[in-house]
């Protein structure tokens, strides 16, 4: 099996991209949108599982390259945001222990917690992929015990009123991150299986399971949890069983060869706009704040379409493109 490049994972990796800046954007504007952007980051683990785990060979010293070129990114960003900083604040920060920071989700490159838990799964990849291959039923039993950790999660957090996972930095929250990447591989090796669903009957399950997941939220954030944050989530059965529909939907939907051009080129940049969006948001939230649903329905598209367009400005700049490039 490999790991060539197809359109239904561009697909996914543009819905993910999609759905994380309107995450950011829409924020508790809208409840009903803003849980629907929260499927982005499930997405983006079953995207890197999907396509690392189908190789044939992991070495370590593949992952070291990975893991240098993820350090590469990091830090050069954090760099480049201490200029401003000094320039606008005159404060002196070490862009060192700004990039430790950002890979768990503190400082001004906040998101970059989610390179932080990539690299952390990225440790365990070697082992992982070679026991997947030498026993075929472990890639099955790890994600079923994954999945029991995160629903004990989720149970927990109800029971007590508030989310266990908040003690737990967010990066460090490696029982629902790895579930999400195992369950990506699991996909990749289980298409045959998946297309036996017709696809008309899977959107079906799709939708029914959206409606339920977007409900559950809002009720067990006001009632059980007490927490109305989309990251608290992450661990519910229905949104569980959502994302893993999604994924496979897209992965199996007909894709016009008319669209699949701007598909892979939209996909291309999704690296750079995950990066780029946070850092226009908070340049934008100093000028203004979107307030009302008719507001962020304006600014949400508008933010993915400006940081679309830096992100392609920069790919068409040699060095430049190396900040925004993940490969």
């Amino acid at each position: 099996m490999t790991n060539e490049r197809n359109t239904n994972l561009d697909l996914i990796k543009s819905v993910a991209c999609i759905s994380v800046v309107g995450l950011h954007a829409v924020s508790m504007n809208n409840y009903t949108l803003y849980y629907l952007c929260d499927c982005g980051v499930p997405l983006f683990f079953m995207v890197n599982g999907y396509l690392l785990l189908s190789r044939e060979r992991i070495s370590f010293r593949y992952v070291f390259y990975k893991l240098a070129h993820i350090l590469k990114i990091v830090l050069s960003w954090n760099f480049l945001i201490a200029i401003p900083v000094l320039i606008f604040r005159q404060k002196i920060i070490n862009p060192f222990r700004l990039a430790f920071d950002s890979l768990l989700q503190k400082g001004y490159l906040w998101h970059f917690w989610f390179f932080g838990a990539l690299m952390i799964i990225y440790l365990f990849l070697p082992v992982l992929h070679r026991l997947i291959y030498e026993k075929k039923h472990f890639h099955r039993a790890v994600c079923l015990i994954l999945m029991a950790v995160c629903l004990c999660m989720s149970t927990l957090s109800m029971v007590k009123g508030y989310p266990l996972s908040m003690f737990v930095p967010q990066p460090l929250r490696l029982w629902t991150w790895l579930f999400y990447f195992l369950s990506g591989g699991l996909f990749a090796f289980e298409k045959q299986r998946i297309q036996k669903l017709s696809l008309p009957v899977h959107g079906i399950f799709l939708l029914i399971f959206t409606l339920a997941s977007n409900a559950s939220e809002k009720k067990v954030g006001l009632y059980l949890i007490h927490s109305r944050l989309a990251e608290h989530f992450y661990d519910n059965l229905s949104s569980i069983v959502w994302y893993c529909l999604l994924f496979t939907f897209l992965l199996r939907l007909p894709v016009k060869d008319s669209l699949r051009t701007y598909i892979s080129s939209f996909s291309r940049l999704t690296m750079g706009i995950f990066i780029i969006h946070p850092i226009l948001l908070f340049a934008l939230n100093s000028l203004f704040t979107p307030s009302g649903t008719v507001a962020v329905l304006f600014f949400w598209p508008g933010l993915t379409i400006v940081s679309f367009l830096i992100s392609y400005t920069l790919s068409r700049i040699p060095v430049a493109r190396k900040l925004i490039t993940f490969r």
